[in-house]
């Protein structure tokens, strides 16, 4: 009789270590999936990411399809960035970079929404 307690013990502590580590994975597909640009999701098309993006920002670069520069003021670091959006084929965007960018200011060529 103990043995199968234990058995069960130590299968209940394994379950609960697996819904923690599925509620772990959960967490990080949300936090994920966000992109620190509003209106834009991981896994948009491209032509749906650009046309949000270059609304408020100015696109300095792109390579279409695959992906393309931009900067403008991000509301996550509340300051003017340089934005990488990187996309891959029917995947959507796959990936979204943020980097400071001292040479623009709210009040030079820096557009806000």
């Amino acid at each position: 009789m103990q043995i199968e307690n234990k058995g069960v013990c130590g299968r209940s502590r394994s379950i609960v270590a697996l819904c923690f580590g599925v509620v772990g994975l959960g967490g990080c597909a949300s936090s994920m999936s966000t992109t620190g640009e509003p209106g834009v999701r991981m896994g948009d098309s491209y032509a749906q990411v650009f046309a949000v993006v270059s609304r408020n920002n100015t696109v300095t670069k792109e390579v279409e399809g695959q992906g393309f520069r931009a900067e403008g003021y991000s509301p996550t670091f509340r300051d003017c960035r340089s934005k990488y959006f990187i996309f891959q084929g029917v995947n959507g965007l796959q990936q979204v970079r943020f980097e400071p960018a001292p040479q623009l200011s709210v009040n030079q060529n820096c557009r806000q929404p």
